[in-house]
Parts: C-alpha cells; sequence; structure tokens
C-alpha cells in the first residue's frame, strides 16, 4: 500500500474552508474602521461529498491491494481508482489552497495542522513495524511513513503557491517540471518523487477557474461538470467503462501492462527501466488518464446535501487514522487468511473498509482523536503582525 486543516475539522486532508473566500467584501459583510471584513460563504455540500467519496475510495484502494495479484476484479478495480484518486485528492487539495496564493499569513496554519499531525502520526506509524521486526530498522525512523508522504509534499506544494499566480502558464509550466523532475536523481525517494510528479495537478486545482473567476465571467470547468444533469450520466458511464477496459488492459494479452509505478507516482524513470521519452511518455499518459477519469468522478458526484455529506468535512481522521488499522491488519496477517482471499472475502473487506471509512468519520472519533489530528498547537507561534 501507497499513500489530507485550516479551519479545523474541514475534512480533505490539506483542504481549506469548504467554498474559497472571495477577497473583496460581499454585500452585507462587516466591517472594521476602513477595512472590510468579507462575510464567510456556507459551505458547499458537492465539494463535501466529493472529499468524501474520495476518502472512501482511499480506504479501499489501500485493503484492494491486497487482492490485486490474486483476483483480476479487484485489480481492475484497483487500476482504476488509482488512475485517478490521488491525482484527484491532490487537485482539490490544491482547489482549497487558493488563500496561500493571496496571503502570507495563510503560512502561520502550516506547522499547527501539518507538520505536528506529521510528526505524531509518523511516530505511530513507526511503532506499527515493531509487529514486524523485519521492517523496523533505526536509521529510518524520521522518514515518512505509509500515508505521512502526502503531508509532507502538500508542505512543499502550499509553500510553491504563491510563485504560480505570476506565470502566465502555471498548469503547462508544472506539466513540464514533473516531466523533467522524472529523470532526476532525488526520485530513490517516494515523497519527493510523488510531490513533483503529482504537482500539476495542485497547480491545476490551485488556479483553474470557476464560477466568476473564470476567464470572462463564465462558469469554470468544475462548475460546467456539475451544473448540468446529463453530465452526472456521462460521468458515471466513463467509470463503469473503465472497469472492463482495465481488466482487459491488466491482462497484457492487448496492450502491454502499465508498470505499476507510473500509477503510484513514486518512482522515478531509471527505477522503472525507462529512458528519458518513454517516461515522459508513460507520465503523461498517466495524467491524461488522470484527468479524464478524475473529471468523470467530479461529474458523477451528487450534488445536494446527503447523509454522508457531514462526513466529508472530516476526511483528516478517515485519512490518518485508517492506515493505522490497515498496517496493523497487514503486520497481523489477518488479511492473509484463506478465506478472506476467496470472492467472498473481498466483498466482505471491501464492506469492512466502506464501514471502517464512515466510523472513523463519526463525532466519537472525531473527539477522541482530535488532539492528534488537529491539536492545539498555535503556542509555537509568535503572534500574527497582521492588523486585526
Amino acid at each position: 500500500p501507497h499513500h489530507p486543516p485550516p479551519p479545523p475539522g474541514d475534512g480533505l486532508p490539506g483542504a481549506g474552508p469548504g467554498t474559497p473566500v472571495p477577497d473583496a467584501a460581499a454585500p452585507g459583510s462587516g466591517a472594521t474602521g476602513d477595512r472590510t471584513v468579507p462575510a464567510p460563504r456556507p459551505r458547499d455540500a458537492y465539494f463535501d461529498n466529493v472529499k468524501f467519496f474520495l476518502i472512501m475510495l482511499v480506504v479501499l484502494g489501500h485493503f484492494w491491494e491486497v487482492f490485486r495479484k490474486d483476483s483480476g476484479a479487484a485489480n481492475a478495480a484497483y487500476t482504476v481508482v488509482y488512475a485517478f484518486h490521488m491525482p484527484l485528492f491532490v487537485f482539490v487539495s490544491g482547489y482549497f489552497s487558493r488563500g496561500f496564493m493571496r496571503s502570507t499569513d495563510k503560512f502561520r496554519g502550516i506547522f499547527p495542522t501539518l507538520i505536528v499531525p506529521f510528526a505524531i502520526f509518523n511516530a505511530l506509524y513507526r511503532l506499527l513495524t515493531f509487529l514486524n521486526v523485519d521492517d523496523f530498522q533505526l536509521l529510518g525512523a524520521f522518514r515518512p511513513q505509509y500515508l505521512m508522504w502526502f503531508l509532507v509534499a502538500l508542505v512543499l506544494w502550499r509553500l510553491s503557491a504563491p510563485l504560480w499566480s505570476h506565470l502566465r502558464y502555471p498548469v503547462a509550466t508544472a506539466v513540464a517540471l514533473s516531466l523533467i523532475a522524472g529523470s532526476w536523481s532525488f526520485n530513490s525517494d517516494p515523497t519527493l518523487c510523488r510531490a513533483a510528479g503529482l504537482l500539476p495537478f495542485f497547480v491545476l486545482g490551485l488556479t483553474v477557474g470557476t464560477g466568476a473567476g473564470a476567464a470572462g465571467g463564465g462558469p469554470g470547468p468544475v462548475d460546467a461538470l456539475r451544473s448540468r444533469a446529463w453530465t452526472r450520466w456521462a460521468g458515471a458511464s466513463v467509470l463503469l467503462a473503465a472497469l472492463p477496459a482495465a481488466y482487459v488492459w491488466e491482462r497484457g494479452t492487448v496492450v502491454p501492462k502499465i508498470e505499476h509505478g507510473v500509477r503510484l507516482w513514486n518512482r522515478g524513470y531509471e527505477q522503472m527501466g525507462f529512458g528519458l521519452l518513454e517516461g515522459m511518455s508513460y507520465r503523461l499518459l498517466a495524467m491524461v488518464f488522470a484527468v479524464v477519469l478524475g473529471a468523470a468522478f467530479l461529474a458523477a458526484v451528487p450534488r445536494g446535501r446527503a447523509w454522508y455529506t457531514r462526513l466529508g468535512t472530516r476526511t483528516m481522521y478517515v485519512y490518518l487514522l485508517h492506515g493505522l488499522v490497515v498496517q496493523a491488519l497487514h503486520y497481523g496477517g489477518v488479511l492473509d487468511g484463506r478465506f478472506l482471499q476467496s470472492p467472498a472475502g473481498l466483498v466482505l473487506v471491501t464492506a469492512g473498509g466502506l464501514a471502517l471509512g464512515v466510523v472513523l468519520a463519526t463525532t466519537p472519533v472525531v473527539r477522541l482523536t482530535r488532539w492528534a489530528i488537529e491539536p492545539k498547537a498555535r503556542w509555537l507561534l509568535k503572534p500574527s503582525q497582521v492588523a486585526t
């Protein structure tokens, strides 16, 4: 298995408020002196739904990892999910990181909301390796463990956010950097490799036009995907059609199978045995697949409020906690049981994964683990120099 809160409890790892807050004051917003304070917008149920379904895919992907070598169906589902879910995860994180382009004061939140949780959970994941002594090495005690690469990458992406607003073609520039970076020596580190490889999706989310902010004042791409009834059915159809296509592809009898590291974004061209042009071609192809399937997913997600909408505001909890369960089951050999390797076992594990994701987003779990996931670490910061 390989694998994001200003303000607290927002949800998607690395995401900011439920909807972007405009720079200019909206009618009816409060004001202090000559400084107008924008009135906060209500949360957008659609994006909370997106976050909920994405985090469910993350949980399922980590469970399906166990079955993909022995089950063609599980491998097809795993291939489709890994073709787009982390790129889309990164895109949404970029979408809600736009405040970092406008205000340096936003950077104050990086330490208490990303670095402190990283330190806590990286230690917890490291402790789990004691269950398998062969995997424990003191030298790697401070390296990102399991899911923790995302928090490190998000820190790097957010630190770069102000740069992209100054470029004429930010997404094209990020794509070029990603393609070139696949040949650099730092690719021996999976965290840095992913940070460079997935950079274009963060920049796309950071800069893509939406709503009134789109060029010409028209609807942006995300709004267009969710504003028409037919796009929902089209998106669902694309995702369903991708499953048999992945099944045939992974068999390797029609077209060659794709190297596993291409869809994990955690290995450079040399580590995967590619030359420069071949590696660039595969990475670019992976980007195309991620955009197409990611757009289909965004189109298929329900628009209105539902029982899971509120759970979509707590995906940080699901993200960080579910990995502890998966790793404990892995090191304990539970998922290697004979029954669980059968088709019925796959169905049971899938249902269990979904149930786990829902439970980890419930209020009792949030209250019990808030100290670690949303730690009160503001005392580590100097008083803000920005006038209030």
